[in-house]
């Protein structure tokens, strides 16, 4: 149990780190999209790149940052419905659904992660436009991020349904 917990401190600590990557990539976005807009209207020579960068930085904001969000409750749910029922069957409800959530992610992580591998057998079989840039090099966060969901998915189901659990036995008592 002591390699669990702290296990999941050092996953919290590296989802930390990669929310700070992402809200560092997501600054450099937003500066670049200034000085291209500065560029276009006060120079008439935008910066070409800008929105292919902007688009993979996106994909990378996002597969960084899900993990995070989930571990901090931010990701939209249905409150009217669970509202309805006691902590208990709240806690079930949400370690259910979280458990059913992390199959699905663990299939988008493996069908991803397969993809990826595929794409880099094929050498400039399948790259970006002006960059240039391999795509699988740009799969690789999405992969990673679906697979760090995954495991957060896993510690939420059971972290509920060990609350479960625990108010069940209480109730009891």
């Amino acid at each position: 149990m002591k390699l669990f917990a702290k296990s999941g401190t050092v996953f919290d600590r590296v989802m930390d780190i990669l929310v700070v990557v992402a809200c560092v990539i997501f600054t450099f976005a937003m500066l670049l999209v200034c000085a291209d807009v500065i560029m276009r209207y006060a120079f008439n020579h935008p910066i070409k790149i800008t929105l292919e960068i902007c688009e993979y930085i996106l994909v990378g904001i996002v597969s960084l940052g899900m993990a995070w969000l989930l571990r901090e409750e931010g990701h939209v749910k249905i409150d009217f419905l669970l509202s309805h029922f006691n902590s208990g069957q709240q806690a079930l409800i949400t370690g259910i659904t979280s458990a059913i959530g992390a199959v699905f992610v663990l299939i988008i992580t493996w069908y991803g992660a397969e993809n990826t591998f595929s794409l880099m057998q094929r050498p400039f079989a399948v790259e970006t436009g002006i960059l240039r840039i391999h795509k699988s090099v740009l799969l690789i966060p999405l992969a990673i991020g679906c697979f760090l969901f995954f495991i957060q998915l896993i510690r939420r189901a059971y972290k509920h349904l060990k609350m479960y659990k625990s108010l069940k036995n209480a109730r009891a008592q």
